[in-house]
């Protein structure tokens, strides 16, 4: 009998931790394309559209800067973390961590360094 409530106990904590480790992009981050507003970054001046971002719905990512792009995966994390997984170094290396919030058409990222750029929806 007590192992049977021990059981039970340990499916609703899996449950619980399962429910309230969800990602917040889910279902808002997959099959879209996503445009720079323009910006400042490390006192460099970014345009309008400068960089790219798509998020393929399965689980594929394109990323461009200007001529260079980056092709990989994405995958949701808890709360508001993706980690891209790139075909070439980005960043610290190719795999990397970003805070991602999507607020209907604006999606902002912030970078592990604290870099903060936003995104205006293009699809």
């Amino acid at each position: 009998m007590i192992l049977v409530n021990v059981a039970r106990v340990a499916v609703v904590a899996v449950v619980f931790m399962a429910v309230g480790c969800s990602s917040s992009n889910k279902g808002k981050i997959e099959g879209t394309k996503w445009s720079s507003n323009a910006a400042t970054v490390q006192g460099k001046s970014l345009g309008a559209g400068a960089l790219m971002l798509e998020f393929k719905s399965d689980g594929k990512l394109v990323y461009k800067a200007g001529d260079t792009t980056w092709t990989g995966t994405y995958s949701l994390g808890m709360g508001d973390s993706v980690t891209f997984n790139t075909d070439q170094k980005l960043g610290n290396g190719t795999k990397n961590t970003e805070r991602i919030n999507i607020n209907g058409n604006t999606l902002t990222m912030k970078d592990s360094d604290g870099t903060s750029l936003t995104f205006t929806k293009s699809n």
